[in-house]
């Protein structure tokens, strides 16, 4: 029993990470080159944007597909306990990227299509992005308590993976109701990108903590 739920949980992370390498190249692909950034699909379906949008939005997709690229490289428990300076130095590049995703996000948000609901969607994620690496780094740094700053990764990583719900909800937008204009569909994927993966997240973490509480002997109600 216990080796076929370990067996489904490699699948599943084997699979999460596939995704999470293949859109960091898609990302880096697409927009690593600032040159050639205004000939891309989505920018040109823009339309004449301020020249710092351009820059920014070369910034937010490297970060963005770098942090998703290598987050979950933190996961892996071999990684943590054999090689803990390699762990740490996956972190503080993780750190780095995902302080310039999420910034640069809160200024994307502001010229996302799909009217304010998008724009707030998009806007609390990239709150929740920082707000989520700001709590990770206290909590190993100044509380140096590593239960809890694993706890908030898996919470921003989850964040991190909305890049994935993204490009997976915007074609089944397509197939399913025939919807393929961003401005009919992000004021909705903006927030159900993201979401969901926070509340997976979080039970996750749940059931760690009831594990961890049952190993320590402490009655649950």
């Amino acid at each position: 029993m216990k080796r076929n739920r370990r067996r489904r949980r490699n699948w599943v992370f084997g699979i999460l990470a596939f995704l999470a390498v293949g859109i960091a190249a898609y990302a880096l692909l697409l927009y690593g080159n600032p040159d050639d950034i205004k000939d891309q699909g989505f920018v040109t379906e823009k339309g004449t944007m301020p020249d710092l949008w351009y820059t920014v939005l070369w910034v937010h997709a490297v970060s963005g597909g770098v942090a998703l690229g290598i987050g979950w490289l933190q996961f892996i428990k071999r990684i943590r306990l054999r090689t803990p300076n390699i762990h740490r130095a996956i972190g503080y590049v993780y750190a780095t990227m995902i302080t310039a995703a999420g910034s640069t996000g809160l200024y994307m948000a502001y010229y996302t299509s799909g009217g304010l609901s998008a724009q707030l969607g998009f806007a609390a994620l990239s709150l929740m992005w920082l707000y989520t690496l700001y709590q990770s780094l206290r909590s190993i740094i100044a509380d140096r308590n590593p239960r809890v700053h694993g706890q908030w990764m898996l919470r921003n990583y989850a964040l991190s993976c909305a890049a994935i719900s993204l490009r997976i909800l915007t074609p089944l937008a397509a197939v399913f109701w025939g919807l393929t204009d961003t401005n009919d569909t992000f004021g909705v994927i903006a927030w159900i990108c993201w979401l969901p993966n926070l509340l997976i997240a979080e039970m996750f973490i749940r059931v760690g903590i009831r594990k961890y509480n049952r190993s320590k002997g402490v009655m649950l109600l």
